[in-house]
């Protein structure tokens, strides 16, 4: 067995099995919003012959199909935390209005792929979007054995 850790819990899990963590954020509702500002970060894992940038091309034909009005407004390769990614910057009609979304793909170690989903009103992007650039700038990916 594997000993999953957080801040909150510890669990044993069987060692075969992936690890699909989902971990979200968000900030306080204002009074009056609909939609608060939130991060949330699930994991994957690449294809045998899946590099990040077709897991990302995958990702963008997805939500192209799904959300409503969606256009894409920005795709560029970044590293996080020194690790190969790329990032997709897109706009949607969510039920309750106008959304944006970033969403940044991570290659991390063993072929797995953490997605940072970055979401917030369009009317607030301009605000929130530095705070976001900041949180993942902070995104790191310790050697095995090296504690955060």
């Amino acid at each position: 067995m594997s000993r999953y850790e957080s801040r909150d819990v510890t669990f044993d899990v069987p060692r075969h099995w992936e690890d699909r963590t989902l971990v979200a954020f968000a900030a306080p509702a204002k009074p009056g919003q609909t939609t608060a500002p939130n991060m949330v970060m699930t994991r994957d894992t690449l294809g045998p012959e899946e590099t990040i940038q077709s897991y990302a091309d995958k990702q963008l034909a997805e939500l192209s199909k799904r959300l409503e009005g969606f256009e894409l407004d920005e795709r560029k390769e970044q590293s996080y935390g020194g690790q190969p990614g790329v990032e997709l910057r897109f706009t949607w009609q969510g039920s309750s209005g106008k959304l944006e979304q970033r969403l940044a793909l991570v290659a991390g170690r063993r072929r797995t792929v953490c997605c940072f989903n970055a979401t917030m009103a369009k009317a607030d992007a301009e605000q929130m979007n530095p705070l976001f650039d900041r949180i993942l700038s902070t995104v790191r990916f310790p050697r095995p054995g090296e504690s955060t």
